[in-house]
């Protein structure tokens, strides 16, 4: 009989921990973003089959707000932190799995390698939100847990912003 585990749900609740460098002013207003949204669900997962079963794409969404009397292109360059370890629990039940940067998942997201996206804000825009940016996920074949909802939450990511021009009062 072949075990599988039910559907296995991702839910990441970022923390946003922001810098926003000091630059010199080139354009009146300012411009202030946060992360709206991050999802990323894993599909049913077979813990038998030595492979990666599933392989999400995770999205993210920047909202921005804008003062400026021009539009603004806006750059966010997020790290991912590599605590707590990247392990979905159903009660005592652990699926560990792994993220990255890019489809082929070849590098993986962490405090070096940075999921990058730019978009641009519209003059005098109120919370703008941006097309999606993508980060993809894997879990490791072998792991063999019962069957169950296996989530995570609390995962911190941190990051720089950049806009360009610059405008007067920020970015």
């Amino acid at each position: 009989m072949k075990k599988t585990a039910a559907a296995a749900a991702l839910s990441l609740a970022l923390t946003t921990l922001l810098v926003f460098p000091e630059q010199a002013g080139a354009a009146n207003g300012s411009v202030t973003c946060s992360v709206v949204s991050t999802t990323l669900g894993f599909n049913t997962y077979d813990p038998i089959s030595g492979t990666a079963d599933t392989l999400p794409t995770g999205t993210i969404n920047v909202q921005c707000t804008s003062t400026s009397n021009g539009a603004i292109l806006v750059t966010y360059n997020l790290t991912l932190a590599t605590s707590p370890a990247r392990a979905m629990a159903s009660g005592a039940n652990n699926v560990t799995y792994d993220l990255y940067t890019d489809s082929a998942r070849t590098i993986q997201w962490n405090t070096t390698n940075q999921v990058s996206c730019n978009f641009t804000v519209s003059a005098g825009a109120t919370n703008q939100q941006s097309p999606s940016c993508s980060f993809y996920g894997t879990i490791p074949g072998s792991q063999d847990v019962p069957a169950g909802t296996y989530t995570q939450t609390g995962l911190a990511v941190g990051g720089t912003w950049s806009c360009n021009p610059v405008p007067s009062q920020g970015c």
